[in-house]
Order: C-alpha cells, then sequence, then structure tokens
C-alpha cells in the first residue's frame, strides 16, 4: 500500500525525529517544531511561529485519521470524482454551482499574506506526513496529494457554506417547493445541534467564570472533531477543530475561551424565477441566465477516466438548482464564494491570540465567520452571548415569508447586503448571571429575556422554546452558586424534560383507557424515574412513544404551549389526549411485538459504537425528549433498537481561575487507529466521565507519550 520513499527523501520532507516521553529538547535546533502526545492522543504543540504550528497540526491531523483528511480536501477541491468516482459527482457539481472552485484564487487572495503562509504550512504538514508514511495512507485516497491551502479554503467554504448554512435547504429542497412555509417546530425534530453555557462569577461558586463547550454533531465526515493545543508566540489555544480545518474553532486560552452552537436563523432563500423567451422574468424585463459549463473528469470502477460536461445556469440570485414546468429556482447563500467574508482563519487566529472579551469582540464582529452562536467567558468575569453570522439586509418580510419560496420575478426581494454586528442579537453580561444557547432563537440566551424581538427585523425567526434549552435554562436557574463539579454534573445530566411537561397527562390518560397495554404502559411510566439511563426502565417506552405522537395527525401538541410572553412558564399537558394513548398503545404493541418487555432498559435499545467494532449501553437521550446529553437516534422500521449517527461529540468544562483548569471528552478520538500508548476514551464516555485536560507545561510533560520533533521548512 502506498508509495516509496527511501530514507534521504524522508528526512527532506519531514525532518522527523521521535523522542522518548520526558526527553528535553534539542537546544541545537530551537526552531524545531515539537509536538507532545498525551496519553489522550492530544498533541500539544510548540512551534517558534504560527506558520509552524500549522504545519504541526497539518501532520498531526494526518497521523490522526489520513484517509479521511485526505477525502475531505479532495471535496473541498470540488474535482473528488476524478479521483475516487461516480459517488463524488454529485459534491463536486454543487461546489462548482455555486461558484467555489471558480473564485478559490480570490478566496486565496483574500486570506493575505500572513494566512496564505499558515494555509500553506498547515497543508505542508499533510503532504510531509503522508511523504514520510505512505503506509498509514490508502492508496487511493493518495491520488489527492500533494494538497495546498487553496484545497483548505475549498474544504472551509464547503463545510460552513454548503453543509452547515444550506445544507437542509439543499436536503429538502422538493419539500420546500411543495410547502409555502415550512417551519421548524415539532417536537422531535431536535436536529444537528449544541449546548453552551457561560456562567459569571456572581452565579459561580469560586467567583470565576464558568464555561461548558458542548456540540453535538455527526460522529464522521466535515462533522468529526480533533482536539489539539498550539502554542506558539501569543497563542496557547486548546479545543477541537473540524477535520481539515487549520484552527481550533471551539477553545480556550489562559484567559478567555468560547463555543458555538448553530444558530437558527435564515441565511438561504429560494427563488422561484418565471421562465419567459429562453430567460427569467425579472421586473419589467427579462433577462437572460448567465450559462456557463464546467469539464470534469470522473473515474470508472476500471480506473479509467471520461470527461462530463457540467452545464452551470445562474441568475442574479444564484445557481439554478431546479426547474418545474415554467418556473426555475435559485438559491441564494449567504457569503458563499465571496471573497469579501472569506478571512475566516485570520478572524479565528486574532480571537484565538486576544486576552479580554473587547479584543475578542473586536475581531469576531468582522463578520468573515457565515454562522453560528458563540458563548464567550474570560477570566476578568465577562459572558458573552451572540447569534453571529451573515444575516441578509431584507427590504421586508418576516420570517415565515422568506422561509418559503421567495417571487424571484420582483426586484425589491433581491437582498445583496447583510446587517453590521451590532444589529445581531447580543447579551453581554446580564444581571442574571449566564447566558447559554441550546440551537434555540437567541431571544432566550438568558431569563429573564434581555432582548424584545420587537427590536429586531421581522426577519428574524421569533422566540421559541423546545425541551433540551428547557433543560439547560431549569438548571442553570435553579442553581445560584454553581461549583466546577457542578457544571460537569449538569452536563450530563440524564433527565428528559418532555416528561415533567407530559407524563403526568399521558399516564392518567392511559388509566383512564380500558385496553390492558394503555394500563400496562401507563405503569411502566409511573415507575420510571425519567431519565435515560442505561438500567431506565420506561425511557424506551416514552422516547418512542414521543416519535409516534408527533407522526399522529396533528403533530406534537401541547396542552398550554410556551410563549415568549410567559418566558418562564414551560409548556405542559397533552394537547390531543386520545392520540397520545393512541400512540402510547401502538407502541408497547411494537415493544412486545419485538420480543421485548414493554420496560425494557433504555441501555438495551440505545448503544453507542465502542471502538472496537461493536457496540454499548449508552445513557444518551433523545434531543427531542428533552435529554441534554443527546444522542442522534432514530427509531429502525425493521428492529428495537436504535440507529445512532452521532450527538454528543466534544464536551470540555472550564473555569478561568489564576490557572485556567478543565475537564473534557471526545468520545471517538483523534485518532482512525488509535497507536500504542494512546488510551481510548469510550469506556469514559460510557460511564458518563470526562478526563482532565493537559494544558500546563507541567501537565503536559507528565503527560507526554510520545515525542515528535519536525524540521518545519520555515523555520
Amino acid at each position: 500500500m502506498g508509495r516509496f520513499f527511501g530514507i534521504g527523501t524522508l528526512a527532506a520532507l519531514a525532518g522527523l525525529a521521535i523522542a522518548a516521553p520526558g526527553s528535553a529538547h534539542d537546544a541545537a535546533h530551537p526552531s524545531a517544531v515539537t509536538i507532545d502526545w498525551d496519553q489522550w492522543g492530544v498533541p500539544h504543540i510548540e512551534a517558534a511561529s504560527a506558520e509552524g504550528a500549522s504545519y504541526a497540526l497539518g501532520w498531526a491531523m494526518a497521523r490522526g485519521r489520513p484517509d479521511q483528511l485526505l477525502e475531505l480536501m479532495g471535496q473541498g477541491r470540488g474535482r473528488a470524482a476524478e479521483l475516487w468516482g461516480e459517488d463524488y459527482f454529485a459534491g463536486d457539481a454543487l461546489m462548482w454551482r455555486f461558484g467555489i472552485p471558480q473564485a478559490i484564487d480570490a478566496l486565496y487572495d483574500a486570506q493575505g499574506a500572513d494566512y496564505q503562509a499558515r494555509l500553506e504550512a498547515f497543508a505542508g504538514g499533510v503532504n510531509a506526513y503522508a511523504a514520510a508514511h505512505p503506509e498509514a495512507i490508502d492508496d487511493v485516497r493518495e491520488r489527492v496529494l500533494p494538497v495546498t491551502g487553496r484545497d483548505v479554503i475549498g474544504h472551509a467554504q464547503r463545510t460552513l457554506n454548503l453543509i452547515f448554512m444550506a445544507g437542509g435547504e439543499l436536503q429538502g429542497l422538493e419539500r420546500r417547493l411543495a410547502e409555502a412555509t415550512p417551519r421548524p417546530g415539532q417536537v422531535e425534530d431536535d436536529g444537528n445541534g449544541s449546548n453552551g453555557w457561560a456562567i459569571a462569577p456572581s452565579r459561580s461558586e469560586s467567583g470565576h467564570a464558568l464555561l461548558l463547550i458542548n456540540p453535538h454533531l455527526p460522529w464522521d465526515g466535515v462533522f468529526t472533531w480533533f482536539e489539539a493545543h498550539l502554542r506558539s508566540p501569543g497563542l496557547n489555544a486548546y479545543g477541537a477543530a473540524l477535520l481539515g480545518q487549520p484552527f481550533t474553532s471551539i477553545m480556550f486560552n489562559e484567559h478567555l475561551g468560547w463555543t458555538h452552537t448553530v444558530n437558527d436563523r435564515d441565511a438561504v432563500d429560494v427563488y422561484a424565477l418565471p421562465l419567459a423567451d429562453g430567460g427569467y422574468r425579472f421586473g419589467g424585463e427579462v433577462r437572460a441566465f448567465d450559462d456557463s459549463a464546467v469539464v470534469l473528469r470522473v473515474r470508472g470502477e476500471d480506473g479509467t477516466i471520461s470527461e462530463r460536461r457540467l452545464p452551470i445556469r445562474r441568475s442574479v440570485h444564484g445557481p439554478v438548482l431546479a426547474v418545474r414546468g415554467g418556473t426555475a429556482y435559485a438559491m441564494r447563500v449567504a457569503g458563499v464564494a465571496d471573497p469579501a467574508y472569506a478571512a475566516t482563519f485570520a478572524q479565528y487566529g486574532d480571537m484565538a491570540a486576544a486576552t479580554g472579551r473587547a479584543e475578542w469582540e473586536a475581531a469576531f464582529s468582522r463578520l468573515q465567520l457565515p454562522m453560528f452562536n458563540a458563548v464567550f467567558a474570560d477570566d476578568s468575569g465577562d459572558i458573552l452571548y451572540v447569534s453571529n453570522g451573515l444575516h441578509p439586509a431584507r427590504p421586508r418580510g418576516d420570517a415565515d415569508f422568506w422561509a418559503g419560496v421567495v417571487d424571484g420575478s420582483d426586484p425589491s426581494l433581491l437582498w445583496t447586503g447583510y446587517l453590521p454586528y451590532e444589529r445581531l442579537l447580543r447579551v453581554a453580561d446580564p444581571a442574571s448571571g449566564f447566558v447559554q444557547n441550546s440551537n434555540e432563537p437567541g431571544f432566550t440566551a438568558t431569563m429573564p429575556p434581555a432582548l424584545d424581538p420587537a427590536d429586531f427585523p421581522a426577519d428574524f425567526v421569533s422566540p421559541y422554546m423546545r425541551t433540551r434549552p428547557q433543560h439547560g435554562l431549569e438548571i442553570l436557574l435553579g442553581d445560584g452558586s454553581i461549583s466546577f463539579d457542578e457544571l460537569i454534573d449538569y452536563s450530563r445530566d440524564t433527565r428528559l424534560t418532555l416528561a415533567d411537561n407530559v407524563l403526568d397527562d399521558l399516564i392518567a390518560a392511559a388509566r383512564a383507557d380500558s385496553r390492558d397495554q394503555a394500563l400496562r404502559a401507563a405503569d411502566v411510566l409511573a415507575r420510571w424515574d425519567r431519565r435515560s439511563n442505561v438500567e431506565s426502565r420506561g425511557a424506551a417506552l416514552f422516547s418512542l412513544w414521543t416519535f409516534a405522537y408527533a407522526a399522529s395527525p396533528g403533530g406534537f401538541e401541547y396542552d398550554r404551549p410556551w410563549s415568549f410572553d410567559a418566558p418562564m412558564a414551560w409548556p405542559e399537558g397533552i394537547g390531543n389526549e386520545a392520540a397520545a394513548v393512541e400512540a402510547l398503545v401502538a407502541t408497547a404493541g411494537r415493544i412486545e411485538g419485538a420480543g421485548a418487555p414493554i420496560d425494557v432498559a433504555w441501555g438495551a435499545v440505545a448503544q453507542v459504537p465502542d471502538g472496537e467494532g461493536a457496540t454499548m449501553p449508552s445513557s444518551l437521550g433523545i434531543g427531542g425528549a428533552g435529554a441534554f446529553r443527546v444522542g442522534f437516534f432514530s427509531p429502525r422500521e425493521d428492529a428495537l433498537t436504535f440507529a445512532f449517527n452521532g450527538g454528543t461529540s466534544y464536551v470540555a468544562a472550564v473555569e478561568f481561575g489564576d490557572t485556567v483548569r478543565a475537564e473534557a471528552i471526545l468520545p471517538y478520538g483523534n485518532f482512525a487507529v488509535r497507536p500504542e500508548g494512546v488510551m481510548s476514551q469510550y469506556p469514559l464516555f460510557a460511564r458518563g466521565e470526562y478526563r482532565t485536560v493537559n494544558f500546563t507545561p507541567e501537565a503536559i510533560e507528565a503527560a507526554t507519550v510520545m515525542r515528535e520533533e519536525l524540521a518545519f521548512p520555515g523555520e
């Protein structure tokens, strides 16, 4: 497997020396880039320059997940089908239709010389590892080598703009064309999400600010986290980066830290364009489409390469992605392939080097990151929430109007600019002593609310409350003095908040029913501890019931829904008791039909990978049922067990005292194939435990199991 390189070539490309754990750095080579790998597989990088740190991060990511990383780089290039075949063609086509490869030189120029050097250093680290360890890389993935800084930019554009921002709209385009105003809101629709908390000294037992970093994402592809610690002059950044991104995007340093959650905001619009005379109607005229084409190469199963012409049709709104009858549909995505908003890496670099909120916010407010909430805390006690991103400056219309298909023939509905940072949802140092987000609109970033929807544009998503943010808010409101240990305990709480809202009514309605299954199911739910612990009996019945009830006519209905007018009065009661009981009886029948008791333990049906090719019982719960420690579980049609596709993917609890301390967990770790000396985190994760973060030089030295010294060409 792989290509053969001679010893001299390896030395020239990588300049690698491996030292025993605990050995001193070579004083004769002070410019060597050092990677100290700790017992959990976290690389602690020390370099004399930012470029050297980027080089080492590229090397480390390639060492951890080489095949996956190279696949992402090929997809970011927009020519993955040429490398790996037909399965990649649709993704390539999407990249070209949105103009990312065509704009790559302009996007690269927008980075500036400093960050161009860092990007090339990162790519150089990837290439150096591949050259030094061809045996670690699948032959087919080698085809993408060498990677370049432009590949990294393309990967970032694909990840942020097309997958995170537009992914839902792209996947549901057919549905969007069929529905006028498809707004989310059913209880079970909790999607990919995250939790983020910042707690001020006024609400902290120690008098120090606390930060909870807790993203929920799938455990594969572009969503895979890589944990790292970068140290170079002016930088001491510890956190997690999405694989292939040359920075830690959720992190802390000696003074401050932040996390991101996906914000519910509309920065993607679909326009309907009436076709006429070979073009489309726009105002009082017929506009010609901007038609072009690109020739893409596709590798066949036999290895032969064929050429395929990809027509690209664009209107002033964006690329045309569908045509139905006499109407074309174009999609407009904020910031995609736009050099004015492409300096994301430089912005993150300045954020990571900041020492306080003012300096950090000066960088963050440049709006070079197209989306994501930010939850921030620092050692001076400042806390901050921002619903960040490129929010279109729309001329009129509310959130429901823009969530539907927009009339593309009306020039007044074509937005071209974005709201300034000052117009975004932002809460700094509230009297409550906390800010939080679990993917709900930012109007409830703290309680009592500090923001009034009437003060913001009508196209901002209106306030709503799901049971996962309710869960976090109940915890925060219930404890006025939170310790570091309590922060950790709260982050792994297994209570299902939805049960507190509806269970009493559901049990009463079931007991009023004469059917045996309804009565027995009611008894199980009455005995249940309302948690999703492995041994909890009733969690499976209740969780499956939430899916069944939501699928009934009318969807999931509360007797008293949540309202922003009374924001701390949580939703409660069953809105349609007959439908709820029918769903409960059907769920009980399904469980028994699969040969299990109605009170089957949660861990028997909800399992996660164990890192050894099998699965293990899990206490992760359904986000839509109010779990704070979330697993992306979906019911299988042909089995009682749930399918698992991620969820709680990285957790870090941080306290900003005189010395920063933190505990964290990355369940799947940094390595696709874990090397000797690196411990698996799956057993910790299964027990709901975290590990102490090695942040200080003394802790790193004591924890190092392997040291690598890389002769970075630029040092």
